[in-house]
């Protein structure tokens, strides 16, 4: 009577076949993840900026979202040097300064992004955004805050912009890397 089966040498023979396939996917698999990850990090950027904008509608006062101190630093403090790929605190900026103070509530906090990802934004927005009781981008002048906040990824072949129009509503671009200067 014959048995049905593999034999010890068979089934490593058939595991080492695998192992040596899954080790050639894994590098494109990586790139996959990145983008994900990319992707993943743009869109909470834009849901952050929404929830700053409807809590500014909702409480009709300034809420500004700003760079997040640097780690060392304890707590859900704005930085006052560094990009925004250190993370952003969103808060109700009672003093319409453009900072956060002590006494005022933080609404939400990002932590710092992934070191294969840089976040930068142009000159009106490097530092903050803010939205006033109108739910309108401004700055703690009082003028109007439009601009672009761009994701880049060390390898990626795309970028992803945040781009925050006259009236503070923020829409996701993706663009080809090598039409972007800011990467």
């Amino acid at each position: 009577m014959r048995e049905w089966g593999f034999t010890l040498l068979e089934s490593l023979v058939v595991l080492a076949l695998l192992a040596v396939l899954l080790s050639l996917a894994a590098p494109s698999l990586q790139g996959l993840r990145q983008k994900h990850q990319m992707q993943s990090h743009a869109e909470q950027l834009q849901a952050s900026l929404l929830l700053a904008r409807s809590e500014a509608l909702r409480r009709q006062q300034r809420v500004t979202l700003c760079v997040r101190a640097s780690a060392a630093h304890a707590g859900p403090d704005c930085a006052t040097a560094g990009t925004w790929a250190q993370g952003w605190v969103v808060f109700v900026d009672g003093n319409d300064s453009g900072r956060r103070e002590a006494a005022e509530p933080v609404l939400q906090q990002q932590e710092a992004l992934p070191g294969f990802l840089t976040l930068q934004g142009n000159a009106t927005v490097d530092r903050y955004i803010s939205y006033g009781p109108l739910g309108r981008s401004q700055s703690t002048t009082g003028a109007f805050q439009a601009g672009t906040l761009t994701l880049c990824g060390v390898g990626l072949p795309h970028v992803w912009r945040v781009v925050i129009n006259a009236v503070g509503k923020p829409r996701l671009e993706k663009a080809d890397r090598q039409q972007d200067a800011n990467c």
